[in-house]
């Protein structure tokens, strides 16, 4: 019976939600722009991107980890991507500052939503 009453829910919870973002209540985000870095190539010393944005996707191509920060230098606080892997920032931002460990160079891919 549980089962069945779920069923219920979701299908009446489907039929709702559709009603409201066609009237305009509810809406999923949308982004006018999608812009491309590609293959920036990032060293020991920290670089300033100055990408406009709400959402960024950085992904590390190249062989070293690269340390991120969003709106501010690098310091003693910063997030690390590893070589392979990449991290979305849902925020509004203005700059993305990246630096490669010491001694070592990267490349990253950065896609920009805004």
């Amino acid at each position: 019976m549980s089962v069945e009453v779920l069923n219920f829910l979701k299908k009446n919870l489907g039929i709702i939600i559709k009603r409201l973002e066609e009237a305009g209540v509810v809406s999923l985000p949308s982004y006018p722009n999608h812009r491309f870095l590609p293959e920036v190539e990032v060293n020991d010393v920290q670089e300033e991107l100055p990408v406009e944005g709400m959402l960024y996707k950085v992904k590390v191509v190249g062989d070293a980890p690269v340390y991120l920060n969003v709106d501010r230098p690098i310091t003693d606080e910063y997030t690390v991507v590893f070589p392979g892997s990449y991290i979305i920032i849902p925020r509004a931002a203005s700059a993305i500052y990246l630096k490669a460990p010491e001694g070592y160079k990267t490349k990253v891919v950065v896609e920009v939503l805004g």
